[in-house]
């Protein structure tokens, strides 16, 4: 099973108001609207990459410590990533706002504020002032431990002719920037290779010593064998976690005897 997004679903008293906020002045592309019987009306708003933050009662307590005035936060908040933190605080006050906590550096090194929006809606708004990169080396920072599963599961399902047969889903998984070699020694990309998989039915193969190594936060490399038929091959991914998932962006086989 595959979440391909996640979507927040807010009852508006105000609509016209809410819709005026998020999509004129926080910048949320209107992505479809529809009109109903009864003057039912909706708004689907683009925010951008969804995350789903869970975090445990000792967690929140910290959370609201650090980040407010004595704020509580709600079993659910809402949290936009914003380039400038007190600009967008400023703005969003001046359009019917109100803000419950001002920005302030926290910890983790973003700069967080809290507010109150139309919808009645409690916001933070965060700007990240290092990347993730630098807060991977902090104490008690992990990446996902599910990634290398995660990626396995993908080398695997390269391997199999369901996936030759959705084109989408292939061009979701291959990078743009995807270079590799074969085990005939033939160099392929993107296009090349997203058009092979496709065309070609793949033999039976069978996948020997599948293994995952993170070599960096957001990189994967998988090593394994394959064999088809009498040809066997050692052979190696490359995966990156790119903001719209998992893709893969070098592979290379080599021939064994």
């Amino acid at each position: 099973m595959t979440t391909h997004q996640l979507r927040v679903v807010v009852e508006a008293e105000d609509y016209d108001a809410a819709l005026r906020f998020y999509r004129d002045v926080l910048g949320l592309p209107e992505q479809e609207s529809y009109h109903g019987d009864g003057d039912a009306r909706v708004s689907i708003l683009d925010a951008g990459r969804a995350t789903l933050e869970l975090s445990n009662p000792a967690q929140v307590r910290m959370i609201d410590r650090v980040e407010t005035d004595g704020d509580r936060s709600e079993r659910m908040r809402l949290a936009f990533e914003v380039d400038d933190t007190a600009a967008t605080t400023d703005v969003l006050a001046a359009a019917g706002a109100t803000v419950t906590a001002t920005p302030r550096e926290t910890p983790w090194r973003s700069l967080n504020a809290r507010l109150r929006t139309p919808g009645d809606l409690q916001v933070t708004l965060f700007q990240e002032l290092e990347t993730l990169q630098e807060r991977a080396a902090r104490p008690g920072f992990r990446t996902e431990p599910d990634d290398v599963a995660t990626v396995l599961d993908l080398e695997r399902e390269l391997q199999t002719s369901d996936l030759r047969h959705d084109t989408a889903r292939l061009e979701r998984l291959i990078a743009p920037d995807f270079a590799g070699i074969d085990d005939s020694g033939r160099a392929w990309d993107h296009a090349g290779i997203a058009d092979a998989l496709t065309r070609d039915a793949p033999a039976a193969t069978d996948m020997q010593d599948l293994a995952g190594h993170a070599i960096a936060d957001g990189v994967v490399l998988v090593t394994w064998a394959s064999v088809r038929h009498e040809r066997r091959a050692r052979r190696s991914s490359l995966w990156r976690r790119d903001p719209d998932g998992w893709r893969l962006v070098h592979h290379q086989g080599t021939p064994l005897a």
